[in-house]
């Protein structure tokens, strides 16, 4: 197995909210109470704020008071709508955590091939792969197979990790095709424009820049642009992620000035979230040092440097290789 460097691999968002869950009939039980829908919309406001301990100690006093299966199903799908706001925000590690306790939670009431673990355990999955963790997200995977797929969105979750895994593990081919299929999913239910499906544009742009693919990179990230730029669902990550993405192309171009500025939109947006995780960041910031002293910015790559040091080392994250921000020669046509 092997991770990518300098190439973010994106969360596809979900759905933040158990009455919308349950409009989409994605469980045949899916309470939604007065009370479950005010302890939802107060955790998910703490969790955007980033008090996720807060959060779980709230919901961690509703369950205990004699908690029935209402409750441990709407404790459940609370844990999962915290772990979806976890994943949008950069936030993996947590995210994997919420979401493997939703799950876990979730199959005290429901039964193993339950539509209603699979967006828990696609959250789970995702969180597992932006961590370089091949062989736990494929364990999450596994368990979304056994899922019976009922509707198109449904299909775009699971195989929508089906891609990253098989790009993790350098079947581009494979991969592709994925990407391809989650698209068209997306599309055939009815939600084609969304950030769903701008953030699996975004997966099929980072996997054409591995493949020095360049122009069909640039078609991918730029219909991801607009995508995001309409989407009433999108996020600053996915922005973020975007500009990444967008600035490794444009390096690997040669247009070292369009790769800083890409870089330094990216910077400037994750500046703004609350408590981004350091490994994203690191990735961008060795990623603009290198791509400001190709632009001869020396006092500007030395600033950067600085940060990047007082984050000091994480051995768990792969630092960025020049070499995946270098022009390579095209690849000869088919």
């Amino acid at each position: 197995m092997r991770r990518i460097p300098g190439t973010p691999f994106l969360y596809t968002l979900l759905a933040l909210n158990v009455s919308e869950l349950r409009s989409q009939g994605v469980s045949t039980y899916v309470p939604v109470t007065t009370e479950c829908i005010a302890l939802n919309r107060t955790a998910l406001a703490q969790v955007a704020n980033g008090q996720i301990a807060a959060a779980e100690a709230a919901l961690a006093t509703s369950l205990a008071s004699g908690a029935d299966r209402t409750q441990r199903a709407c404790g459940g799908l609370v844990l999962n709508n915290m772990a979806a706001v976890a994943a949008v925000h950069g936030w993996p590690a947590e995210a994997e955590r919420l979401a493997e306790r939703s799950a876990r939670t979730l199959e005290e009431s429901f039964p193993p091939n339950d539509p209603v673990l699979l967006r828990p355990l696609q959250i789970l999955a995702a969180a597992r792969v932006e961590q370089g963790k091949p062989a736990k997200a494929r364990d999450a995977y596994k368990r979304m197979q056994a899922i019976q797929i009922r509707r198109p969105e449904d299909a775009a979750l699971v195989r929508g990790i089906a891609g990253p895994l098989l790009q993790m593990e350098g079947r581009l081919a494979e991969a592709e095709a994925e990407y391809v299929a989650v698209l068209q999913s997306w599309s055939d239910a009815g939600r084609g424009e969304t950030a769903d499906a701008g953030a699996t544009l975004n997966s099929l742009g980072s996997l054409y820049i591995e493949e020095n693919r360049l122009d069909e990179a640039r078609g991918a990230l730029d219909r991801a642009l607009v995508v995001f730029s309409h989407a009433i669902d999108a996020v600053p990550m996915d922005r973020i992620k975007l500009f990444h993405l967008r600035g490794v192309l444009h390096a690997r171009q040669g247009k070292w000035r369009e790769a800083e500025q890409d870089f330094f939109d990216a910077l400037a947006l994750a500046d703004r979230e609350p408590k981004f995780d350091s490994s994203p960041l690191r990735s961008l910031l060795s990623a603009y040092v290198i791509v400001l002293r190709k632009n001869h910015r020396g006092k500007d790559a030395r600033s950067v440097e600085a940060r990047l040091a007082a984050l000091g080392r994480d051995p768990t994250v792969d630092v960025v290789d020049v070499t995946n921000l270098v022009p390579k020669p095209k690849r000869p046509a088919k």
